[in-house]
């Protein structure tokens, strides 16, 4: 599978990026196309792929209702419930959740810092919203280009949708992270250690009783108010773990129609030749006296086999990397 290098200013757009991907397939089709003098399976497979992705999208722009005013209220109101969601959330984690004893005021200062931002966020939408009869023209005329470019549209759009809830989740990363660096140097001072910025390593340390004193008092400090740094941490780290979840299904989905593989399905049920295995060879007539007379058995390969060996070059558009990704997690690194 061909792996393309996408230019740095379409990697933060699905929309973008598929567009990228779909012309290079395109030049790739024609390229070898000229090249062979002939449409082979892998470009069969593409060919088939590209108009079954422009028929799916005509079904798709078919059953939306075509009254535009119905779509924008079902959206907004899908909108106002989670915003609604996310206000319940907040008021809920400045009480005291599950029975945790978090300090009370830095948890109401992070709740209402947090809700001022949800706020923003609300305001930000029910602003776009006046907007939203103009996306929706854009997504029809785009719609005819295929239910992958709808997809891949979808996708940024929830990208710009969710936006605030990102920028409250890096405040929050942002935060705990802080605090889970300077809990381990402290923890490093009581050992009598130290980071070194120059080597790139730990050395031994002495320090004064004032500063024991101090990186004591430090480390009671933020050890007591990362229970509440880290459940807001954790809320918000779910919401972006789960927009990354959709991008990554929509991004699947856009690959697995790119990848169909009806046309060596067809070939496979009609058992074309093309798609033939290995060859048997057994001797029917081995006589002196008679000429060598031989039989050829030709084997199917399996449709998996098939389907991996005439692939077409697509590669998805939105890798996870979920080990790094649990990793960053757990020290508050930021997840992009």
């Amino acid at each position: 599978m061909t792996n393309f290098n996408n230019p740095s200013w379409v990697g933060n757009s699905m929309f973008m990026q598929h567009i990228y991907n779909y012309w290079i397939l395109i030049q790739w089709l024609i390229s070898t196309v000229k090249r062979d003098k002939k449409v082979a399976i892998k470009q069969g497979n593409l060919i088939c792929a590209v108009l079954i992705d422009l028929v799916l999208g005509y079904i798709i722009l078919q059953l939306l209702p075509q009254n535009k005013n119905v779509i924008s209220s079902t959206l907004m109101g899908v909108l106002e419930r989670l915003i609604h969601l996310l206000y319940t959330l907040l008021k809920w984690l400045m009480g005291a959740p599950v029975g945790l004893k978090l300090n009370n005021a830095f948890n109401k200062m992070l709740g209402k810092y947090f809700s001022y931002h949800v706020q923003l966020w609300w305001l930000f939408l029910d602003v776009s919203g006046e907007k939203l009869d103009l996306i929706l023209d854009i997504y029809k005329y785009i719609g005819y280009l295929g239910f992958t470019f709808q997809t891949a549209l979808v996708a940024d759009l929830i990208c710009i949708a969710t936006f605030h809830s990102y920028c409250i989740y890096v405040y929050a990363a942002r935060l705990f992270n802080i605090q889970i660096s300077g809990l381990i140097a402290l923890m490093r001072l009581f050992v009598g250690r130290k980071y070194n910025p120059l080597r790139g390593g730990i050395d031994s340390c002495e320090y004064t009783n004032q500063e024991l004193f101090v990186g004591t008092v430090a480390f009671t400090i933020l050890l007591l108010l990362l229970p509440t740094t880290a459940l807001y941490y954790i809320v918000f780290t779910g919401f972006r773990v789960l927009s990354l979840v959709v991008q990554y299904v929509l991004a699947k989905l856009i690959y697995l129609v790119q990848t169909s593989p009806l046309y060596v399905i067809f070939l496979w049920l009609t058992q074309s030749p093309k798609v033939r295995g290995n060859i048997l060879m057994e001797v029917v007539n081995d006589e002196e006296d008679s000429p060598l007379v031989l039989k050829l058995k030709l084997f199917n390969r399996s449709i998996p086999e098939l389907v991996n060996l005439f692939q077409p070059p697509v590669d998805i558009s939105k890798h996870v990397k979920w080990t790094d990704l649990l990793s960053n997690m757990l020290v508050g690194k930021q997840i992009v």
